[in-house]
């Protein structure tokens, strides 16, 4: 095999079963993701103010925040994406108002107002906004969270005029908690933890089935390995099972075993190749358009 070539066509492989961005597609169901994903739904469906989705790094919230995106209906829902929300409370209005196509004005009242009417025109229409902020504890200051609530103020007849998901890492949960009026409106909590060693299992067999009838690419042993060594965060899953694929299609092994994942996984798992990785999935974080655009063959 070339150094040049992928591993793809020495497995025979349709595509690339653990690429680090968030594709719909690869999403594997596990308890508490499935969970989440009911809780969110309800509480978008419900049409509740805000939800608090929170998870520990690389634990699958962006993917599982793209499908959702993914599973409402352009028809039904007008959906707005901000997945790099680290700006400031001005410039973060700004962003949300692009993401609803909406064109910038210069008075902050007009702003606002213009938004009203789109909120007010997807009430006539049937039509329910949704508003999904990714990376939400990056958000620069406390005076941001208190635009985002403020959004929450359009109503009527006591109806959420706008649902706000908030996703983010941990400290978000502490953030938020900081701010009481926007802590009370928080409708639906969820939490993405790590996989267990069963999920792990599950996790790797279902993104190679997606790319691949063969059941017997990683033994038993290798996955334990996997799970060991990544403590079954998922993004390191990936970067690891990538990785071993890689190294046994250069080898050209039959398997991946356990041998072979103790020799790879102190690279993948340096501090460097974690960074990456999480650059690499930042990297497929679009806007919802993008998003639907990419992903519309893989909606369930």
């Amino acid at each position: 095999m070339k150094f040049e070539d992928d591993y793809t066509s020495y497995w025979g492989l349709r595509g690339l079963p653990f690429d680090n961005v968030p594709d719909p597609r690869f999403y594997v169901p596990c308890v508490q993701h499935d969970a989440a994903h009911r809780w969110l739904n309800y509480g978008i469906q419900a049409r509740k103010g805000i939800l608090l989705l929170t998870g520990d790094i690389g634990c699958g919230k962006t993917l599982l925040s793209r499908r959702l995106i993914v599973g409402l209906s352009p028809a039904q829902y007008d959906v707005a994406l901000v997945a790099n929300p680290a700006l400031s409370p001005s410039e973060l209005l700004d962003e949300v108002l692009a993401q609803f196509g909406l064109e910038l004005v210069q008075s902050k009242a007009a702003r606002l107002q213009m938004l009203n009417e789109r909120l007010q025109l997807n009430e006539q229409r049937g039509v329910s906004s949704v508003l999904v902020v990714d990376e939400a504890q990056a958000i620069e200051s406390l005076n941001g969270f208190e635009e985002l609530r403020l959004l929450t103020n359009f109503q009527l007849n006591d109806r959420y005029l706008l649902t706000v998901v908030l996703i983010g890492q941990p400290e978000l949960r502490g953030l938020v908690a900081d701010i009481p009026q926007l802590n009370q409106r928080i409708a639906v909590r969820a939490h993405l933890g790590p996989f267990t060693a069963e999920e792990t299992t599950a996790y790797i067999g279902a993104r190679m089935e997606a790319v691949t009838d063969r059941t017997d690419v990683f033994t038993k042993e290798a996955i334990a390995s996997i799970f060991e060594q990544s403590q079954g965060i998922g993004r390191v899953i990936n970067t690891l099972c990538d990785q071993c694929l890689f190294a046994g299609a250069i080898e050209q092994v039959t398997q991946i075993d356990d041998r072979l994942v103790q020799r790879v996984g102190p690279v993948t798992n340096t501090p460097m190749a974690v960074e990456k990785s999480a650059a690499k999935d930042l990297n497929g974080i679009g806007s919802y358009r993008e998003v639907i655009s990419k992903y519309a063959s893989g909606r369930q």
